[in-house]
């Protein structure tokens, strides 16, 4: 009877790790499926990377044409000023009479 019994617990014991073992393996492919591994999330996260990379040496270039376009402005601007001060200098009749007296001299 011992013997048996013995021989069914052993049964018993080897069909619950057999199943054991398919269930893990189950499990574990069906979480492969439906889980991100790190293979695919490393992949991803370095397109996203590379995506930012050349997105930030484009708005640096992008950056740089304006600050060219600004300084430009800037100088086109000053020239401008330097006018305005020399044609409003020369159109006030004070200064003129001024340029006046200094040349009758």
């Amino acid at each position: 009877m011992e013997t048996a019994i013995d021989a069914i617990e052993k049964k018993a014991e080897e069909t619950i790790v057999d199943k054991k073992d398919h269930i893990k393996i189950e499990l574990k492919e069906e979480l492969r499926n439906e889980l991100v591994t790190r293979e695919i999330f490393e992949e991803r996260f370095n397109l996203v990377d590379e995506r930012f990379k050349s997105l930030g040496k484009e708005i640096d270039v992008r950056f740089n044409e304006m600050n060219e376009k600004f300084k430009g402005l800037n100088f086109k601007l000053n020239i401008f000023i330097a006018i305005a001060l020399i044609a409003l200098t020369f159109a006030n009749p004070t200064f003129i009479k001024l340029i006046e007296k200094l040349f009758r001299i």
